[in-house]
């Protein structure tokens, strides 16, 4: 299980909560062993095109600001998601993680992943939505963020006691094997903007192949 996810005191009822609960029920009842079948598609061939190590970058030049990993977990049966900051020193700092699974009856994958790894606040922003593929290729994460009091969704306006949620696009579109343009939106009562200057014009660079 991912890392992020064995913390103690966790709020019951949480995302995270409910998956470690899952996990744990269903592991052994319903394990299978193997390898994936001979000539069948994987349900995650549309996404294969980002699995491995990215460096995460201005599109218009310039050193990258984090550094993104696409990993399969046990006999590609998901994608594991994390993407770290970089310290003064160039250390890989956890921003988030987490993992994306095939969804067989929406066709697309379900996502969950956990925010500010290292902040103050543990168990206080958590992402939920879905993974899928658009009419061009693109690769959309349709994001619904749930900030806990005290969090900061807006980065100078922390979450009240009733806490806040934002809608978040984040898109991905090969530019060849080892390039991926991608892009970070939010939605506002101005139509969707830029989450960050320039998130909406990035491009992430294979560091390593899969």
């Amino acid at each position: 299980m991912i890392s992020a996810f064995w913390r103690n005191g966790f709020p019951r009822g949480s995302a995270a909560a409910v998956l470690l609960v899952f996990a744990i029920a269903t592991t052994g009842a319903h394990e299978v062993t193997g390898t994936p079948t001979p000539g069948v598609p994987s349900v995650y061939a549309p996404y294969e095109f980002l699995i491995g190590a990215w460096d995460v970058a201005p599109a218009s030049g310039g050193k990258p600001f984090a550094v993104s990993y696409f990993k399969w977990g046990p006999n590609k049966s998901y994608i594991w998601y994390s993407t770290s900051s970089f310290d003064q020193a160039g250390n890989e700092v956890p921003h988030f993680e987490g993992i994306l699974a095939y969804n067989g009856v929406r066709k697309n994958l379900d996502m969950l992943v956990e925010l500010a790894l290292g902040g103050s606040i543990p168990g206080s922003i958590d992402e939920t939505g879905t993974v899928s593929v658009q009419a061009d290729g693109t690769v959309l994460r349709d994001i619904t963020a749930t900030y806990a009091e005290g969090a900061l969704p807006r980065r100078s306006e922390k979450a009240g006691p009733n806490g806040w949620t934002g809608h978040y696009h984040h898109t991905f579109r090969a530019d060849g094997r080892d390039r991926v343009l991608m892009s970070l939106t939010m939605e506002t009562d101005r139509g969707w903007v830029p989450t960050f200057p320039g998130s909406d014009q990035v491009v992430m660079t294979r560091r390593s192949a899969p």
